[in-house]
């Protein structure tokens, strides 16, 4: 079987120039969008790459970086650093020189903080993968569940999230209870199994469509309400129907004698 080639890979036989995505910030509107940086066996052509903003429809020279992750030896916190486009070999990007806001500095390996999940038990967990790792792409890594090798699928955890916000589909967590979103198209690829990306249980869950854990639980709340106000008029009527009955003013009044009549004296 033929290895499988993504569009921003290098195919060394045909000596076509290829490209990797970089960004750039566009110096008029100062937002990040995408730019194809070319190389030829594994090293970059020198260019100086101008472009039309999507954003302002500006025509501007920029010039573009690659955002890259690392671990911080001093503080052991997750840090994110800006390598710029060079004619260098690609593997040069796998290791920089940089400066933690901790006062660390120095040289670090970078990469692509991906999620990878496991293509046999599902089971899901961060490493730092190559810099130029694609979201989605196939790959060797190890399975701390399986205890071996296994194929797995990188994600990019910010792509993940806003797939997750997309999710036509929810199911809740038989493990830690919690409603998590799901893929049709998903589902159909695993045969109905799904894993939660929060405590990584595995197995068959009852799927339903999105929102409708919320409509049971308003629905709960409201037969909740309906309850405690019957109950309340319940008892109110209960009250009044044991209040003690007053006497009618006729009758809480005594009854009058009337006076006597005396003789007038002569």
């Amino acid at each position: 079987m033929g290895q499988k080639h993504t569009r921003t890979s290098d195919v060394a036989s045909t000596g076509k120039a290829l490209f990797k995505l970089l960004e750039y910030s566009c110096p008029k509107c100062k937002s990040k969008r995408q730019i194809q940086y070319f190389y030829r066996g594994h090293v970059f052509i020198p260019q100086n790459p101008r472009v039309i903003c999507g954003g302002c429809n500006t025509s501007v020279t920029v010039e573009p970086y690659k955002t890259v992750s690392y671990q911080c030896p001093s503080c052991q916190k997750w840090q994110k650093a800006r390598i710029p486009g060079r004619p260098v070999q690609l593997n040069v990007y796998n290791c920089s020189v940089v400066t933690c806001n901790c006062g660390f500095k120095g040289q670090v390996t970078v990469g692509r903080l991906m999620d990878l999940t496991c293509s046999k038990c599902w089971h899901c967990h961060q490493v730092l993968c190559d810099v130029w790792t694609e979201d989605g792409e196939a790959m060797q890594a190890f399975c701390a569940h399986c205890k071996e090798h296994q194929r797995s699928f990188a994600q990019d955890p910010k792509v993940k999230r806003e797939a997750e916000q997309r999710a036509d589909m929810e199911y809740r967590c038989e493990e830690c209870l919690a409603v998590r979103p799901a893929h049709v198209d998903e589902l159909l690829r695993s045969e109905g199994l799904a894993s939660c990306s929060l405590c990584h249980w595995v197995g068959y869950p009852d799927v339903h469509p999105k929102g409708h854990f919320d409509n049971v639980q308003r629905q709960r709340e409201e037969r909740q309400c309906g309850g405690d106000a019957s109950a309340s008029s319940s008892r109110a009527r209960r009250s009044v129907s044991e209040r003690p009955s007053l006497p009618s003013e006729v009758d809480a009044l005594s009854p009058i004698e009337p006076l006597p009549i005396l003789p007038c004296a002569p």
